[in-house]
């Protein structure tokens, strides 16, 4: 019986040691597919030409999804570029999507929001990846969309 009962504790400790390598081991291999998946950019720059005073930065807004951009809410990312030396060559680091739409404004005047007037008529320099040459009211998501892997600049001209 006392045999028994050490064999019984033995494999309950074998069977947590083969469980813990278990998960070990899918940790390490789900990992993997982050290094080895090429959906990430970590070399896409904006340029971004056209902007009216070196003072005011300049705010980059990436979406992944249609209803997203349509509605102004829960960008992908979010970049802020205060240095005007670095307004020609905004960095998008490493971002999980391969499908992005870029929206581009300076805020001229202060208030890190993108300002129109009442008729909802932009105040602001504005641009959108691929430079759509449409009126700011009738761009849409398909206009402006790109796939990461196939750019390594983006150039992003603003409008008055």
């Amino acid at each position: 019986m006392q045999l028994l009962k050490i064999n019984t504790n033995l494999l309950k400790v074998m069977h947590r040691q083969f469980l813990y390598l278990l998960k070990v081991a899918f940790h390490i291999i789900f990992q993997a597919f982050f290094v080895i998946n090429l959906s990430y950019s970590d070399h896409l720059e904006a340029k971004v030409t056209g902007f009216v005073d070196s003072t005011s930065p300049i705010h980059i807004f990436g979406y992944d999804r249609k209803y997203y951009f349509e509605h102004n809410s829960a960008p992908l990312f979010i970049v802020i570029e205060p240095d005007i030396n670095k307004f020609n060559k905004i960095n998008l680091k490493a971002f999980p999507h391969i499908n992005i739409g870029l929206f581009v404004f300076q805020d001229t005047d202060g208030d890190g929001q993108f300002t129109t007037n009442f008729k909802g008529q932009p105040i602001e320099p504005f641009g959108f990846s691929l430079n759509p040459n449409y009126k700011f009211e009738d761009v849409v998501f398909e206009n402006i969309v790109f796939d990461m892997t196939k750019f390594t600049q983006v150039k992003i001209q603003l409008k008055q």
